[in-house]
């Protein structure tokens, strides 16, 4: 039964209802009463079906003032969605939907505002923040928090043309044949701290700092008519003319320099435009992470890396203002974290001594993918060459480097008897083996308990040792294609939540949790099933689940929209985590859903839907329907 809103008191009531929540939060008063008037009261008994799935849209759509609504699909009526009072049905239309997507069945006696869809479209044409809003609830696009931020992170305060236009203005160059002098009064002229030497055709050929200068000339050691090219350094680090600030800070971090050459496509073969500063990156982007991860590599004792990670944190914590920043923020912190174990290895290296033979340490699991924006440990592994002596030897560093990580303020890992302790240590063959057994027997492998050691990145030592190690994993998968197959059905274990309503995270079976873990059952089944496609394509130095992603859209055309989806869902999710757990001081990995507001909700709710849909789309492509 629906009575029409005929008095000035209904529609006023109805639109101080909608006020308190979004989208309807983002219109004026005047939109409001417009859109109250617009429709009428409407009393549901449970059991009501509102719509059917696939049936058109009506003149209405539904806002719960009351009540529940239950959204299900298909014959089973598997459960879709739970909403409750403030929350809409049957608005996909606005968005260009032709029929429902579910059904839309009365969960208890409700009132509904029935409202009219034509109103509401012209409403949100006029009003860019609700149709962001609305194509987050439909699972379409993530919630633009704070998009000021996000530009000032992207982009060159001067903008991205006047950028360059500087950097061919201030740009000194010149051939390796020029002496000293004539490159040092160059530099003056321009009050430029850098002098990029040029080939024939205008390529970076080397690059000469003041610090060379210093070290080098006011020393004594190289006259002052020696040709620039005797003291120049190479190789040159070229980046593209659309590298943003953050793009040319990490690779300024990831090679510990302080100038970028941009070039005409960003290889060192074509003509260079100009040079990136150090000081022109800290100014773009507002605070100096480049000074804070040279502390890192100096830093005197584990409680000075303590502190400078409490500094990475705060740093974070300033950067993380939406999903979108979510990969930024990893790679900043994956380099900083990479810098701490690396100093960590340092001190641990003076103690153990020089290594009897060639090795290699390789991060794992979220260390190795670079998915660490929180307090978790740096779980690692060696590769040694096939000698039992450097293989207790590095036995020894890595229990050296755990002990001055854990001084560091990092979570210790997981307690392992010395059977397993040994395990992180083997040689290429033992490692290779490994796999190989892993691959031929997963089930007797546990393989479910060792899937950390197929996200290995290379922290110190030569990467060809293990590349010998992926080369023998990528023939026995080739031999046994089979494996793929079990990986994706284990991968499928973990589904997320199906909504959240009343502040709790409701499971398919109706089951409420007041937490989420969203390791599990967000975090985790994303990476699962990135691992998954990565090792069905043959290429096992990459380890980002984001970067997977990408790269399965590519290689699995059919699965680009989903994978899109996927890498949305993972960003969300590492966004709840992070800052949860960078206010905190933990792993943020367990969240309280009623600590959310409402459009934080949504956002989550929307995660959830795209995790089980590439969790969905995995089970087809492998052959597991249903």
């Amino acid at each position: 039964m629906a009575d029409a809103l005929k008095t000035s008191a209904i529609i006023l009531r109805v639109a101080d209802f909608l006020k308190g929540f979004p989208p309807f939060s983002y219109l004026g008063d005047a939109a409001l009463l417009e859109l109250a008037r617009s429709g009428r009261v409407q009393f549901c008994e449970k059991g009501e079906i509102l719509f059917d799935q696939g049936t058109t849209h009506g003149r209405y759509f539904h806002v719960i003032n009351k009540g529940s609504v239950r959204l299900v699909r298909g014959e089973e009526q598997k459960l879709s969605d739970l909403r409750g009072p403030g929350d809409f049905v049957g608005a996909g239309t606005v968005l260009g939907e032709e029929s429902h997507t579910d059904s839309a069945l009365v969960d208890e006696d409700s009132i509904l505002y029935a409202l009219d869809v034509s109103v509401f479209t012209r409403l949100c044409a006029e009003s860019p923040r609700v149709s962001r809003f609305l194509k987050v609830y439909f699972a379409t696009e993530e919630v633009e928090t704070s998009p000021a931020h996000r530009h000032g992170l992207s982009g060159w305060r001067v903008g991205a043309e006047e950028h360059l236009a500087r950097l061919k203005k201030g740009f000194v160059a010149g051939a390796a044949a020029l002496s000293v002098r004539e490159a040092a009064e160059a530099m003056s002229a321009a009050d430029s701290p850098v002098f990029l030497v040029v080939g024939a055709d205008g390529e970076a050929a080397g690059v000469v700092t003041e610090t060379d200068l210093r070290n080098e000339i006011a020393t004594g050691r190289v006259p002052i008519e020696a040709a620039v090219g005797d003291i120049m350094r190479r190789p040159v680090i070229t980046v593209t003319p659309q590298v943003t600030p953050q793009d040319a800070l990490l690779e300024m971090v990831r090679h510990g320099i302080r100038h970028l050459c941009v070039t005409e496509d960003g290889t060192p073969q074509s003509r260079a435009l100009g040079m990136i500063s150090e000081k022109s990156v800290s100014l773009a982007q507002g605070r100096d992470p480049l000074a804070l991860v040279r502390e890192i590599r100096r830093a005197g004792s584990p409680s000075w890396l303590r502190a400078m990670g409490g500094e990475l944190d705060l740093l974070l914590a300033g950067d993380l203002q939406s999903a979108d920043d979510v990969p930024w923020c990893m790679r900043l912190a994956a380099e900083a974290r990479r810098a701490m174990f690396r100093r960590a290895e340092f001190w641990a290296r003076e103690k153990a001594g020089p290594s009897p033979g060639a090795f290699v340490l390789a991060l794992t699991g979220q260390a190795g993918r670079g998915e660490l924006l929180t307090a978790t440990n740096m779980a690692a592994v060696s590769l040694t060459s096939d000698d039992e002596k450097t293989r207790a030897w590095t036995q020894d560093l890595l229990a050296r480097i755990d002990e001055v990580l854990a001084s560091a303020g990092f979570p210790a890992a997981p307690a392992a008897d010395p059977e397993e302790a040994g395990a992180r240590c083997r040689t290429v063959g033992e490692w290779s083996e490994y796999f190989r057994s892993l691959v031929r027997d997963p089930m007797g492998g546990e393989i479910w308990r060792q899937m950390a050691f197929f996200d290995l990145a290379v922290v110190a030592g030569d990467p060809a040792m293990l590349e010998a190690v992926f080369s023998a994993l990528r023939d026995e998968m080739a031999a046994r294609p089979n494996f793929i197959r079990l990986l994706a059905n284990d991968a499928l274990g973990n589904l997320p939540p199906v909504t959240i309503y009343e502040g709790y995270a409701v499971e398919a079976d109706g089951l409420a949790r007041e937490t989420i873990d969203l390791q599990d059952y967000a975090l985790g089944p994303v990476s699962d099933v990135a691992r998954v496609f990565h090792l069905d394509g043959g290429d096992l130095r990459t380890t980002g689940t984001l970067e997977r992603l990408t790269a399965a859209a590519q290689r699995f055309p059919q699965a680009a929209e989903v994978c899109a989806q996927g890498a949305r869902a993972f960003r969300v999710a590492q966004y709840f985590r992070a800052g949860q757990g960078l206010r905190d001081g933990d792993d943020g990995r367990e969240l309280r859903p009623a600590a959310l507001s409402r459009t934080e909700q949504v956002q989550l709710k929307s995660a959830f839907r795209d995790i089980g849909a590439l969790i969905t789309f995995t089970a087809n492509h492998y052959g597991f329907k249903g």
